[in-house]
Formats: structure tokens, C-alpha cells, sequence
């Protein structure tokens, strides 16, 4: 056997062991759940995160939910929590705009974006950002928040108590 053989012999059982360890790990029909850790059985997850863009980057504040302070989110960052379920309401502390209302079931991940608002391509006020400028908090649909949130620096946050 020459050695490029072996290597790929190798190659090969080090990847068919890792696959069975993995199989063993995750039985099938249940999926690994990716982001850091999950949610159990009885608590659902909220993972909020702002976009990165250079539009009114230097513009940010806590997002509360229920009121409660979590965290300030700056472009490219965010937080997750788990909650239990039920319902909450989700703004940006001192800033205009609409809260966002959801209801957590056991088990969801529910995927919130926080985004400055544009009114027809400009920032309102003819594109003067101040302080109390607006934003828009938006749910994104499971799969493509999922997505997007690998793209972001998440840490823990504490969305109740």
C-alpha cells in the first residue's frame, strides 16, 4: 500500500468515526441546534442583533424587553436570551419607533434585527441624524435569521427576572 493510500485510508476512517460519534450525539430526527448553546425543552430564545451598515452607526442605545434594559446594540453586535413563554414587547430604550410584539413558544428561536429606519431612501429629517432618531425592529423569518445571526458577535443577555 503506498503511503498516499494509507493517508486517504486514514482520511476516510478518521471521517466515518467522527460521522458515528456525531449520529450518536444528535439520533436521528433531532438536529445539533447552532449558536451558542440552546434553549430547553420548557424556555424559548430570543437572539436580537443589529445590521451592520455605516448609515448612523454612531446612533445606539439598549434594547428592553418588557421594559427591562438587556443590552446596547451597535452595529455587527447583539444578544440572545431565553425566555419563558409568553408574550413580549421589544424596543429601542429612548428612540421613536414601533415595538415589535412576539410570543415565544417551548423550544423557539425567534430572530429579531434591529435596523435604523429610512424613509424613502433618507433618514427622516431629510437625512439629518440626531439622537432621537427612529428605528425599526423587524422578525425575520426562522431559517434566514438562523442564518443571519452566525454573521454577528452575539453574547448573553438576561431578557427577564
Amino acid at each position: 500500500m503506498t503511503v498516499t493510500a494509507l493517508v486517504t485510508t486514514l482520511v476516510l476512517l478518521l471521517c466515518g468515526l467522527r460521522r458515528a460519534a456525531s449520529a450518536l450525539e444528535f439520533p436521528l430526527g433531532k438536529r445539533a441546534l447552532q449558536g451558542p448553546g440552546a434553549p430547553t425543552g420548557s424556555t424559548g430564545r430570543l437572539y436580537v442583533f443589529r445590521q451592520v451598515r455605516s448609515f448612523g452607526a454612531h446612533i445606539d442605545d439598549y434594547v428592553t424587553v418588557n421594559g427591562l434594559p438587556v443590552q446596547r446594540v451597535r452595529p455587527g453586535t447583539g444578544f440572545y436570551c431565553d425566555v419563558t413563554p409568553g408574550g413580549y414587547v421589544i424596543r429601542v430604550l429612548g428612540h421613536q419607533g414601533h415595538p415589535l410584539r412576539v410570543s415565544v413558544k417551548p423550544g423557539q428561536r425567534l430572530y429579531i434585527c434591529v435596523m435604523l429606519q429610512r424613509l424613502g431612501g433618507v433618514a427622516p429629517r431629510g437625512g439629518a441624524l440626531t439622537p432621537n432618531q427612529s428605528f425599526d425592529l423587524r422578525l425575520l423569518e426562522s431559517a434566514y435569521g438562523a442564518q443571519r445571526v452566525r454573521e454577528y458577535q452575539l453574547t448573553p443577555g438576561i431578557c427577564q427576572r
